[in-house]
């Protein structure tokens, strides 16, 4: 059975899933000559050893008062290896396109405001009863 290959359209949000990058042949590939301090692959890409194959980001989150207990994290993961599918995940769900993240990021801000909506009730409610 022949299988059906389809390319999605390119995203150019900021948000979008990047393509994997596939080197000409004869060059060197951008992750040999990369300048320390950036990831000429992924932008959001946290790892600054020039020649890494492997490409994360764990770094937004939202903490406690403490500043280091997380209450909430997000990040992205792009591995080496046969599946080189980038994910994005918030907390424990990830997530393999810009429109799923752009659902979740939505139906979590309606979580947020119904939050904050029960926290002046129950404020208010604890008030009032002296």
């Amino acid at each position: 059975m022949a299988q059906h290959l389809s390319v999605p359209p390119i995203d150019i949000t900021p948000t979008g899933r990047a393509l994997p990058y596939i080197p000409e042949p004869g060059r060197k590939h951008p992750e040999d000559v990369v300048e320390a301090g950036g990831c000429p692959v992924f932008r959001d890409c946290t790892d600054t050893e020039p020649g890494h194959y492997d490409h994360c980001a764990h770094n937004l989150k939202v903490t406690e008062d403490d500043g280091v207990t997380p209450v909430l994290t997000a990040g992205m993961v792009a591995l080496s290896g046969e599946d080189q599918a980038a994910i994005v995940y918030i907390h424990n769900a990830e997530f393999d396109d810009a429109a799923s993240v752009h659902a979740k990021t939505a139906e979590l801000r309606r979580f947020l405001d119904q939050v904050d909506a029960m926290a002046v009730r129950v404020f208010a409610d604890h008030e009032a009863r002296g």
